[in-house]
């Protein structure tokens, strides 16, 4: 019997990386770093590009085109951008993801949520949207709602 048991043990136990950690991970795709990045060293169009990469939106001049616009609306009011925190990353399925992030400008913040998809192996943004105003962006449950 004690073998039975140590042996049952070991399976367990190597087991056990197997078992959905992988869905379990809640990391911001890179795909979104690697736009703020652009963004602080390239521009607003650059990282709108980075960003669209890959998904269906790529070749949409209006949409990038609206982007851009936004983005350049907010560096002439706040001024050029300083970084972004995580405010939320919400696993909505295996391939799925919401990401909510607070964006900081010189003088104030703006509020951005992007909706990824990872069809393989690499995530794509299938949509962002940014504005000034929490509640347009965030839902009641993070602003301390029901």
């Amino acid at each position: 019997m004690n073998v039975v048991k140590a042996l049952s043990v070991v399976i367990a136990v190597s087991l056990l990386p197997l078992t959905p950690c992988m869905a379990q991970d809640t990391g911001i795709p890179s795909i979104i770093g690697k736009g703020f990045e652009t963004f602080q060293k390239d521009g607003s169009l650059a990282a709108v590009n980075v960003w669209l990469a890959g998904s269906a939106r790529e070749s949409d001049d209006g949409v990038q085109d609206q982007a851009n616009a936004r983005l350049g609306q907010l560096q002439t009011g706040f001024g050029r951008i300083i970084g972004y925190e995580p405010v939320r990353s919400v696993v909505l399925s295996p391939s799925t993801r919401r990401i909510y992030l607070a964006v900081k400008f010189e003088k104030g913040v703006a509020w951005m949520s992007f909706d990824c998809y990872r069809p393989a192996r690499d995530w794509i943004v299938t949509r962002f949207l940014i504005d000034t105003n929490a509640n347009v962006v965030l839902p009641p449950n993070i602003l301390g709602g029901q």
